[in-house]
């Protein structure tokens, strides 16, 4: 049986990625350090993961370039380079624990689903 990839329930959990995406570019730029947008990252990630088991991987592929167009083309750049070097850490860790939190959301819901 052949279903769609983008149906209804993918374009609504596609918005909640858009949502997710904005409240990690806000940690990432009013936070001093990386903790916040390591800490809310995998956990908005995860929620993704367990809203879409299977397609997880796509939602989360969304949330990083999101996160990083977001970050390149709508946040000002700081002034000073330490400033620079966390919101950059920042940004390109939390693209990756954005994979890391879907994997373990999606993993997480397929368990509950069988027992």
């Amino acid at each position: 049986m052949f279903t769609s990839f983008f149906d209804r329930r993918l374009l609504t959990n596609l918005g909640l990625t858009l949502l997710s995406s904005i409240i990690i570019l806000i940690c990432i730029k009013i936070t001093p350090t990386i903790h916040l947008p390591y800490f809310v990252t995998p956990a908005l990630a995860a929620g993704l993961g367990f809203l879409e088991p299977r397609r997880g991987w796509f939602l989360a592929l969304v949330q990083a370039i999101v996160i990083w167009l977001g970050y390149v083309l709508l946040v000002p750049t700081p002034d000073g380079p330490a400033d620079r070097d966390i919101e950059n850490f920042g940004l390109y860790g939390s693209m990756l624990l954005t994979f890391v939190g879907s994997f373990i959301g999606g993993l997480l819901k397929r368990a509950l689903d069988r027992g």
